[in-house]
């Protein structure tokens, strides 16, 4: 039987991502001829080459594509037979072109609440009940308004219980096991006792975060040095996303890690996409991600540089585009 890889991005969204396209499309594979790969977008064409080869076909799910991504699936295209992307990140638009028009390469990129909603809307899978549910819920991860207590419930126990140990790969092949068996993800003793880990450090991180945030043209601002950034590895963007809420004010999360700097943004409308592509421009980075949520990958810098280079952007960079108050005030869609 002809070898399959699924590559997707390492939280709920992607796992859930990943869970629906096997079921719908690579059942019969699974799991003998079946490859996984949990990744993260900045270091996707370095892990995407444990998928093996050989492969008939690498499907990449809920993946950012870059430009040194883009790169890696072009000529990956050449060599496998059939190569599938699907994705709903906003900073995929202008690499994803590059892709298309080759015979053997089918592309599924919009802006959607997720891309299981994604999925859904365009592949059109025949859902049951409970896939349905977890759609709803990989929505809520990705911060849609919940439809269900029991989708806002279960999306915050499964972010927060990767965010334990975002590297533990197995643990997320868990979960995709746990949901193609159809199992009560809400019983499942694993995720629960990570997950009331996983919480206990948050509660630590929101009144460092609380404490030491810096206001700055109506943002709230805050760094972390390499140690914290250490030691809350996996709940950085859970922690924006709730600081966020909590102050209701745009969030900038500074953080050092080994040989550069990644700042994580969190806003009301567009701009954290626009504050990372700025910053990206400004120092020479890299950056991805959704209009409200989004992050920047910069060279590496003191804490206080950091902090200068933020604070400036911030200042520069508007709350509202006009557009976007134009197709409000007119009842439209926001802009991207």
């Amino acid at each position: 039987m002809p070898k399959s890889g699924v590559v997707c991005h390492g939280d709920c969204d992607g796992i859930i991502s990943a869970f629906i396209y096997i079921k719908h499309y690579l059942i019969d594979s699974w799991p003998r001829n079946v490859s996984m790969v949990f990744t993260q977008p900045w270091r996707a064409q370095i892990d995407s080459r444990k998928v093996g080869s050989d492969l008939s076909e690498v499907v990449f799910l809920d993946l950012a594509i870059s430009e040194e991504f883009a790169k890696y699936l072009s000529r990956l295209a050449g060599s496998v037979g059939r190569l599938v992307i699907i994705d709903h990140h906003m900073s995929s638009d202008e690499y994803i072109r590059a892709l298309e028009g080759r015979p053997n390469v089918r592309i599924v990129w919009r802006r959607s609440s997720s891309c299981p909603r994604l999925m859904k809307e365009v592949l059109k899978p025949h859902m049951n009940p409970y896939e349905e549910f977890l759609v709803d819920v990989a929505d809520v991860c990705e911060g849609s308004e919940a439809r269900s207590q029991e989708a806002a419930k279960l999306a915050d126990l499964i972010k927060l219980s990767i965010a334990r140990n975002p590297g533990d790969l197995a643990y997320m092949k868990h979960l995709v096991e746990a949901m193609l068996e159809g199992r009560d993800l809400l019983s499942d003793q694993e995720l629960l006792s990570r997950a009331r880990i996983a919480k206990f450090l948050l509660k630590r991180l929101l009144k460092i975060m609380s404490e030491r945030s810096l206001e700055v043209a109506g943002t709230k601002i805050v760094a972390l040095d390499l140690s914290e950034s250490r030691i809350y590895a996996g709940l950085l963007g859970i922690a924006a996303t709730e600081f966020a809420r909590m102050s209701r004010k745009d969030v900038v999360l500074i953080r050092r890690e080994e040989g550069k700097v990644v700042v994580t943004v969190r806003t009301l409308n567009d701009r954290a996409y626009r504050i990372c592509r700025e910053l990206a421009t400004r120092l020479g980075g890299r950056f991805g991600g959704h209009a409200e949520a989004a992050s920047a990958t910069l060279p590496d810098m003191s804490l206080s540089e950091a902090m200068r280079e933020v604070s400036e952007v911030v200042r520069r960079v508007p709350r509202e585009v006009r557009a976007t108050r134009m197709r409000r005030a007119r009842g439209g869609p926001a802009a991207d």
